[in-house]
């Protein structure tokens, strides 16, 4: 109990012990191997999902192609933005690496939010940043390219580990499923990349040597 506890603080601070007790009760831990379906498009959200631990995409598929418009990380609910307009979700989650997700009852969670004020404001706090991040990502990915998108995706990975510096946590395979071109177009744009001092890449760590240049090609690409 005292494990579990700890791993929801970090979203949960706002709420007494009584409801944290309540949360943990109520809610399933589950984990996703790499390259599982988390959620399928059109998912009935029964639950308010919340990633403890991992790195998970998020897509919206079409008949053309499935298009990757976030990557999140650590201490993230997944899908929560919908998840009061209606009850499917309208995107596809898929685990980047092995990740943990807590499964909360939808019921208890619309309690809390209705019971507590301060944990209410935290909520609308979360889902505003990430609607603003997602908008600006998805700006960024309607024009995209093939060197828009995977600067794109090297910018928010960057982010994600708050560093210049990381390791990729997928083959060149991966990240062109991910981008949604072919390995051929992915490795072409990180040879280019490498030859114009932008990054530096041996095998899956990566280096962001000019990160304004990247934006730019990020934004224009």
């Amino acid at each position: 109990m005292d494990d579990e506890k700890s791993t929801t603080e970090n979203w949960s601070s706002t709420l007494s012990e009584d409801e944290r007790e309540l949360v943990i009760e109520n809610s399933t831990l589950v984990t996703f191997k790499k390259n599982e379906t988390i959620i399928k498009q059109g998912y009935m959200a029964d639950n308010i999902l919340y990633l403890e631990k991992g790195l998970v995409k998020l897509s919206v598929d079409d008949k053309i192609r499935s298009t990757v418009f976030k990557i999140v990380a650590d201490d993230t609910f997944v899908g929560l933005m919908c998840s009061f307009v209606k009850r499917t979700v309208d995107f596809s989650a898929v685990a980047i690496n092995p990740s943990t997700i807590r499964l909360i009852d939808r019921d208890i969670f619309e309690g809390l939010i209705r019971n507590n004020g301060e944990f209410a404001v935290s909520v609308v706090c979360r889902m505003s940043a990430m609607t603003n991040k997602i908008v600006h990502d998805l700006i960024y990915l309607s024009h995209k390219h093939a060197d828009g998108a995977i600067c794109t995706i090297l910018m928010e990975l960057s982010f994600i580990f708050k560093s210049n510096s990381f390791q990729m946590p997928f083959t060149r395979i991966e990240l062109a499923d991910t981008v949604g071109y072919s390995k051929e177009s992915v490795i072409t744009c990180l040879s280019s990349l490498q030859r114009e001092n932008i990054i530096k890449a041996s095998g899956k760590n990566i280096e962001i040597i000019d990160p304004k240049r990247l934006e730019i090609i990020a934004r224009n690409g």
